[in-house]
Parts: C-alpha cells; sequence; structure tokens
C-alpha cells in the first residue's frame, strides 16, 4: 500500500509540474501580438526596475508568480521559423571597396562576412537560425522569433573585429567607476562585485547586466564622465548551462594597441590549464609579430586585453615581451573556439558591410498548411486511442490514460528545456506518442501469455510486467543513447531533434512502467477490474516458417536496394531541397485589391512545377502587414520551360492576356535571337492570375539573387558524425546486452531500412530537406526499437530453446512468431498516424509523412526478415568456424 502511495504521489507531482510549465505556452500564442508586445515592453521596464533591490526571497518568488500567471514569454514552448516567422536581413558589400592589393577575391570576402555573422547571430536567444550566402557579395539572416529589428542590425551590423587594448592600472579603474556611479546617483557601484584573488576585476552578476550596460552606454552618449580616451567593455556572455557565473568588468585603452589584420595563422586547442575548456593559439606576419613585440615591451606588468567582437575574451598580464605568437583563452566551447580561429584566419574584413534589407517575415508554411498538418496530427492520435480502446478494452482505457498523461510530460518538458518545435516537430511529437503505444502494448501481450496459464489477473499482471521490462528498456535506451550522441554531435535542426527524441524516450518509459502500472494494480487491488479481455490479430499458435523465406527476402531487399539507390544516384542533385543546394532568393509584391496567402502563391508555384517553393509573407516591421510582399526561395537557379497557361485568378476570370503571352515566349524554342528568360520571369507568370491589375505588372520582382543552402557543409558533417557515432554506441550496448552478433545484426537491419527508405524517396521523386532528414532519424529509432524486441524474445527463448532440443533455426521461428501480434499492433497504430499526416497533413509535410510511412513498413519488414536471419547467419557461421578449429586441433 505504501509503495501504492508515493508511485501515485510521483505521477500526480509530475503532472502538475507538466500542467505548470504548459499554462504559459497555452495563454501566450492565445494572445494578440499588440498585447505581447505591451508585455515583453512592460516585462522589460519592470526587470529595470526592480534590478539590484535587496528584497527578501518570497518577495522575488512572488514577482515570478505574477510573471508566470502572465504567460511569461520565456516559459514558453519556442515556435521555428516555419511556424512564426521573425526578423529577415540581407547583408552585402561594394566589390569595389576590396583594396586593389588585397589577394582576396569577392567570394573569399562573401565567406569572411559569413562567417563573421554566424559568430554574432549566437548573440541572440534564438534556435536555428538560417544564414546563406546570396548572389556574390550578399548574406541572407533570418532569425525565428525573433521581432526587434533594431537590435538585429545593431548587433549584425556592428563593427566586429579583433583588437589588443592595454588595460588601467587599479586606481584609475576605481576613479573612473565611481565617476560613473555619481553621475548615475549611486547607479553603479552596488551592482558590481569586488575583486577578488581569482579575479583582479570587477564582476556584475547576470541578472545585473542588462541594467548596467544600459546605464554606461546612456553616460558614454552623455560625455564629459568617461575620458574619451577609456573604453568600459565587458567579458563575453556565460555558457547557458552556468547560470550563476558573473560578467567581468574592464576599463580599457580606447585605442587597439594592434589590430587582428595581421594575424597570420590561428587555431583552436584545448586549454591545458582549463579541462573542458579551448583556447586559440595564433601567429603573427612579421610585422605583426614586430608591433606585437614592441606593444607588449612598453607595457610590462599591465594588462592586455583581447576585444574579439566587442566583447574582452581575455586579459592577462603581460610578464614580459611577447614575439609573434600568443594565446586567446577564455570560457571557450570547441565550436567557439573554431569560429574564432576561422574568423582570424580570414582576418578583417576589408570592406564595410551594409545593410540591404531589414524586415520581418512570416512563418514559411502558411496557415491553411499549418492548421492541416496540427488537424491531422490530432485525428491520427484519436484514431489510435480508438484503437486501443476496441482491441483491449478495459485495458486500452488504462493505455490511454498513460498515453494523455505521456502527452502531458512532454509538452511540459518541451517548456521547460526550451525545446523548439516546427511542424514536423509537431508531427514528430505526435509521432512519439503513437509509438509510445509500443511498450503498452508489449506489456499486455505479456499479460495476455501470463493468463493463458491460468494465472490470477495480480499475478498475470506482475509477471507481464518482469517479462515486457527488459525489452522496454533495451529498445528505449537504444534510442536514448542515439538522441544523446545526436545531442553533442549535431547542430542546429540535428540536435533540436535530438532534444525532442530524448524527451519522448525518457516520458514513454516512464509512462508505460509507472503509470500504466500503477492504474491496473489500483484497479485490480480495488477489484474494479477481474480481467482483461482483448482482441487477437493473430492466433497465439501460430507457426508461421518466416526464416524458410530468408533467402528470397534477401534477394528482395538487394534488389529494391539497387534499385533506389542507383535511382538516386542517377538523379545526383535533384534529389535535394532547397536547403541543401544552390537556388534563387527573390522579394515580390503581387500586385491585388484583394489580400493573397501564402498559400496560395506556394500553390501556384506548385502548379507551375517549382519543386518545394519556401514562401514567407514579408513586412518591413512587425507592425507592417507588408501589402502583399513575399520572400520566396527556389531550388531553381536559371529558367526551367515553364508553360502553365490559363490559370484561374482569385476572382474566378482567366489569366490576363499579357501572363498567356509571357508563358508562350517562354515556351518557345531556344533561339540565339530569343529574349532570355530567367526564373524570376517564370515566378511572374505563374503568380499573374493571383493579381487584380489587367492593363500593368501583374507581379513586381523588388529583388532577384542566387542562394546558397540553409544547410551549410559544417552541418552536414555534424549530421553525418552523429550518426556514425550513434550506431557505434548503439552496437556497444547491444554487445553488452545480448552478443556481437545481434549488435551486427541491428546494424544491418538499420542500414537496410535507411537506404531503401532514400530509394523510395528518390523513386518518387521527392527532395530531402531538413523535414526529411527528421523522418530519417525517427526511422532509426523506429527501426532499432523493433529490431530489440524481437532480439529480447530471441534472448529469453535461447535458454528454453537447449532444454527442449530444438535447433537455433526453429527457436527463432518460434520467438517471430511469439512477438508478432506486437509487432503488427506498433505497425499498425503508427501507420494510422502517418497515413493521416500524409493524406491530410497538406503539402509541407506530405515528403516526411511519405519518408516515415516508408520507414514503418521496412522497419516491421527488416526486423523479421533481416534482423534475424542475420543473426542466424553469423550464428552458423562461428559454429561451423569453431567445429573446424577443433577438427584442426584434434588432428594436429
Amino acid at each position: 500500500m505504501q509503495n501504492h502511495f508515493y508511485r501515485t504521489l510521483l505521477i500526480v507531482v509530475a503532472v502538475v509540474i507538466a500542467i505548470i510549465n504548459i499554462i504559459p505556452t497555452i495563454g501566450w500564442y492565445s494572445l494578440e501580438d499588440t498585447e505581447r508586445t505591451a508585455r515583453i515592453e512592460r516585462w522589460a521596464q519592470e526587470d529595470y526596475d526592480r534590478a539590484g533591490q535587496d528584497v527578501a526571497f518570497y518577495t522575488r518568488y512572488g514577482w515570478a508568480i505574477k510573471r508566470w500567471s502572465e504567460f511569461d514569454v520565456d516559459k514558453t514552448i519556442t515556435l521555428g521559423l516555419d511556424l512564426q516567422g521573425g526578423v529577415h536581413m540581407v547583408v552585402g558589400f561594394d566589390p569595389e571597396e576590396i583594396p586593389e592589393d588585397s589577394v582576396l577575391e569577392e567570394a573569399d570576402v562573401q565567406a569572411i562576412l559569413l562567417n563573421t555573422i554566424q559568430n554574432r547571430v549566437t548573440e541572440f536567444e534564438t534556435t536555428e537560425p538560417i544564414i546563406q550566402a546570396l548572389g556574390t557579395n550578399q548574406v541572407q539572416v533570418q532569425l525565428p522569433g525573433e521581432q526587434d529589428v533594431k537590435r538585429a542590425q545593431e548587433l549584425i551590423l556592428g563593427a566586429g573585429q579583433l583588437g589588443f587594448h592595454i588595460g588601467v592600472g587599479p586606481e584609475e579603474t576605481d576613479n573612473i567607476l565611481i565617476a560613473v556611479d555619481d553621475a548615475l546617483d549611486n547607479g553603479l557601484i552596488p551592482f558590481l562585485q569586488d575583486r577578488s584573488f581569482s579575479n583582479p576585476f570587477y564582476s556584475v552578476p547576470q541578472q545585473f547586466i542588462d541594467r548596467v550596460k544600459a546605464d554606461i552606454k546612456r553616460i558614454e552618449k552623455q560625455g564629459g564622465v568617461i575620458p574619451e580616451n577609456r573604453l568600459i567593455a565587458f567579458s563575453p556572455p556565460p555558457p547557458d548551462y552556468d547560470k550563476d557565473a558573473d560578467y567581468t568588468l574592464y576599463i580599457v585603452e580606447k585605442e587597439a594597441g594592434l589590430t587582428g589584420e595581421y594575424i597570420q595563422s590561428a587555431v583552436a586547442r584545448p586549454n591545458p590549464e582549463t579541462p573542458g575548456q579551448w583556447m586559440i593559439l595564433f601567429e603573427f606576419d612579421a610585422e605583426g609579430g614586430r608591433l606585437f613585440g614592441d606593444l607588449t615591451a612598453a607595457n610590462v606588468d599591465r594588462t592586455l586585453a583581447i576585444n574579439l567582437d566587442g566583447n574582452i575574451a581575455s586579459a592577462p598580464n603581460i610578464n614580459e615581451r611577447i614575439g609573434a605568437s600568443g594565446s586567446i583563452s577564455g570560457s571557450f566551447m570547441r565550436e567557439e573556439a573554431q569560429d574564432v580561429a576561422i574568423s582570424l584566419n580570414s582576418g578583417a574584413l576589408p570592406v564595410k558591410p551594409r545593410e540591404d534589407y531589414s524586415g520581418i517575415v512570416g512563418g514559411t508554411i502558411g496557415e491553411e498548411d499549418a492548421a492541416k498538418g496540427v488537424t491531422a496530427s490530432l485525428i491520427g492520435i484519436v484514431l489510435v486511442i480508438a484503437f486501443m480502446l476496441i482491441y483491449y478494452r478495459v485495458g486500452g482505457i488504462i493505455a490511454d490514460l498513460s498515453l494523455i498523461i505521456n502527452a502531458i510530460l512532454i509538452l511540459g518538458a518541451f517548456a521547460y528545456f526550451g525545446v523548439t518545435l516546427t511542424l514536423p516537430g509537431i508531427a514528430g511529437l505526435i509521432l512519439t506518442i503513437g509509438m509510445a503505444v509500443d511498450a503498452n502494448v508489449l506489456i499486455f501481450e505479456r499479460i495476455r501469455e501470463e493468463l493463458a496459464q491460468a494465472k490470477s489477473l495480480s499475478s498475470a499482471i506482475e509477471g507481464g510486467y518482469a517479462r515486457a521490462s527488459s525489452a522496454i528498456w533495451d529498445a528505449n535506451v537504444t534510442t536514448l543513447i542515439a538522441a544523446i550522441v545526436l545531442t553533442q554531435f549535431g547542430t542546429g535542426p540535428v540536435q533540436g531533434f535530438a532534444v525532442a527524441l530524448s524527451i519522448g524516450v525518457c516520458t514513454s518509459v516512464f509512462a508505460a512502467l509507472v503509470v500504466t502500472r500503477a492504474i491496473l494494480e489500483f484497479a485490480t487491488d480495488r477489484k474494479m477490474i477481474s480481467n482483461i479481455a482483448m482482441m487477437s490479430i493473430v492466433r497465439p499458435d501460430s507457426k508461421f516458417q518466416f526464416l524458410e523465406k530468408r533467402k528470397i527476402a534477401a534477394i528482395v531487399s538487394v534488389v529494391t536496394i539497387a534499385c533506389g539507390i542507383g535511382y538516386f544516384a542517377s538523379r545526383g542533385a535533384d534529389n535535394f531541397g532547397v536547403d541543401f543546394t544552390n537556388g534563387t532568393n527573390m522579394m515580390l509584391t503581387v500586385n491585388s485589391e484583394n489580400d493573397v496567402s501564402v498559400d496560395q502563391v506556394r500553390t501556384a508555384l506548385d502548379d507551375a512545377g517549382f519543386e518545394s517553393p519556401i514562401v514567407q509573407e514579408a513586412a518591413a516591421s512587425a507592425n507592417d502587414e507588408g501589402g502583399n510582399r513575399f520572400l520566396i526561395r527556389l531550388g531553381d537557379i536559371t529558367h526551367h520551360d515553364f508553360v502553365a497557361v490559363g490559370a484561374e485568378s482569385a476572382e474566378g476570370e482567366s489569366a490576363p492576356e499579357e501572363a498567356a503571352d509571357e508563358t508562350a515566349e517562354v515556351a518557345a524554342e531556344d533561339d540565339d535571337d530569343a529574349p532570355t528568360v530567367t526564373v524570376a520571369d517564370d515566378v511572374q507568370a505563374a503568380l499573374a492570375h493571383l493579381s487584380t491589375v489587367t492593363d500593368g505588372e501583374q507581379v513586381t520582382i523588388l529583388r532577384s539573387e542566387t542562394v546558397g543552402p540553409a544547410v551549410g557543409d559544417q552541418l552536414r558533417r555534424d549530421a553525418v558524425n552523429a550518426i556514425f557515432f550513434s550506431l557505434v554506441f548503439i552496437m556497444l550496448y547491444l554487445i553488452a546486452r545480448f552478443d556481437w552478433r545481434f549488435s551486427v545484426a541491428a546494424a544491418v537491419a538499420l542500414m537496410h531500412d535507411v537506404l531503401i527508405v532514400i530509394g523510395v524517396l528518390a523513386i518518387f521523386q521527392r527532395e530531402i530537406s531538413i523535414p526529411v532528414i527528421a523522418a530519417l532519424l525517427t526511422i532509426i529509432g523506429y527501426s532499432l526499437n523493433d529490431t530489440i524486441v524481437v532480439f529480447d524474445r530471441v534472448r529469453e527463448d535461447l535458454a528454453l530453446s537447449k532444454s527442449r532440443g530444438l535447433s537455433f533455426l526453429t527457436m527463432l521461428n518460434e520467438s517471430l512468431n511469439r512477438t508478432l501480434s506486437r509487432t503488427l499492433l506498433t505497425s499498425i497504430t503508427t501507420l494510422v498516424v502517418v497515413l493521416i499526416l500524409f493524406v491530410f497533413g497538406g503539402s509541407e509535410i506530405n515528403d516526411f509523412a511519405l519518408a516515415l510511412i516508408a520507414g514503418v513498413l521496412v522497419g516491421t519488414y527488416s526486423s523479421v526478415f533481416v534482423a534475424t536471419p542475420v543473426v542466424n547467419i553469423l550464428r552458423t557461421f562461428a559454429e561451423k568456424r569453431a567445429l573446424k578449429l577443433d577438427d584442426d586441433g584434434a588432428k594436429g
């Protein structure tokens, strides 16, 4: 009874905490945009007024509760760029400003600008930004969820550089800080922490830094307080995980004694003095080495502040003259140090960056498609719940209660950890919940076996959990291993997916092993149920000879993979969507008296033959609706023989004659004297019917440039490395839990499934995009789950088969038959969800859903016809080898 109480208490506490975390998200996204803006401004003022106040704990706790009741935006689930849009900027430079004596070409300067911007964007508390090369002298930036255009302009366009500044002494520092404090009417010193032996500089706690920076900036603009040749600067923001770290305040000479333009090479290395942190080693050219030596020799016993993009990365003491090399040590992680090294190797930007465009863009998915995706996801999960009720009856009610609690826990964890939720993420969330049915199916099928042995319901429940737990643990631990490795090695969307997957795995195990069991035992102990009646999808004594078909299955698999991968290879770059390839980026206006939606524009481009166009509504500011202005990203960079004519207009009338004439020109045969037709011409013709203009330009192209891939080379390498190391660690776990044969078989089945899904996408001429990558990662988890459940039964039956004198092949067939019901049920429930997504989820999620359909089907197939036969082959090979060695030994 006491165990029941503590378990019930644990469940209630977990659900209450999850609901508390969910409420701000529900409330925040139900507010109007104007109300959200007003609250953010009011909260910022409140934070400023409260900074530095010495109040009791319960007062601060009261403030936090009040902020939570107002739907604190910092406590909400973040929506991705596809659902909410954000700030859109285009930053460029004038190629004519590149010095004539520079060895850098236009493409080099663009690459340097791209990397500078990438470093600065990390200042924003935003996830999964998009940063792309645009044309030959521009970079395009999109920051999901960000609405402050001015802040983005200041950060991205700020003059970033590396400078070596000489620090001022303690006495001068104190005098300047006292002067600033007096000017602020005792508004600075109360927020500073005294110097210490470990840190000879003043520091500022994180909760005060925004106020201190704002006040110092105000004093700088006022003038007359801080000497003109002095600069007050701060250390970079501490890592997100270190909530207790302070900012360090420095006062240095305003003019840099030396800049980074003289750096010849830079490399990132682990810091031997600070385990877990990295440093940057750099070397000057001959001129820089001479200047650096002179600078340090003249300032022995003073500090050398290393200013990197406006932040003091470190300020070591100069003990002696330093030659042509040095190091920058700070709180750098590996990726940060590598990025800094790249920037230093690139040298100072030889031209001044300029702002070519700044504004607000809407989500890449229109409201209609977003609504379709969410609705389809909900319909899918409702059907799964209904299926469980019909199939398991009373047990289905209990399983469904567990699923609902699981969904609440997942959403609560998403809010707590700040997971970015995209439309594919919503579908993945629903799919995770659908796959969580698998654990309940395992439990109920085991209970069925126990009841068949005439055991009481209580004993059957206990025995069912005892036998199902190992399979549940092994299946979910392997998936969790993959998720953890993806979190460590992946970046951007890959890392976001991994965090969401980790949360789903943990909550699903808790729901199955704790929640479902608690409800079952509670109802049984109180005589609320005396039996669990269940339907049966296959006969309990089925004896299908699966492995007799293993050779045919092997041929089918090899031929399918060969055809699919062969077709994939023949398509080449056509396999990859605009996320991975160069394309065309354009800003345009549809000249119409009517409102034109993102969905209408995307549908028109789809009908015209453009593959997976990305369309966003564009506005100059948060309060400007844009006036039918759109930002469009296409995979095409040249004219693609657009021939669609006679489209219907928004009013139901035929397209204007001008559009038909232009289309006819586009379709005309190539001729040396024929006008050049561009992608922009194709787009204008495709969208002409959306306009109400009959005697003018239906579509105005404001800008059109070639755009680089949204997914850079580093992200692709990180994703590949993450998947590789996931497989390595999973195989090691399986070796420990089973043996090496099972480990190799699982890896073979996994590769089999991924290759077939890639081939299916190629055959159906679908493109690989970021959502499809998420689908492939989901398939890895599903395939592993299915295979491990079969292997767990094989491991259990292996010990029993020896006493019964069964051959290994016969035992494998028995194990497959015993798990057949669970395999089919899990496949059915998961397929219900993804089929609904495929049919009703809208165009934006269609490729994602197709990949999942293929993955579920081939994952079910491979656990029976690939993984298990491979185990048999490896065991047979090992036995024959052992016999041969024995024979050789006997002959010897």
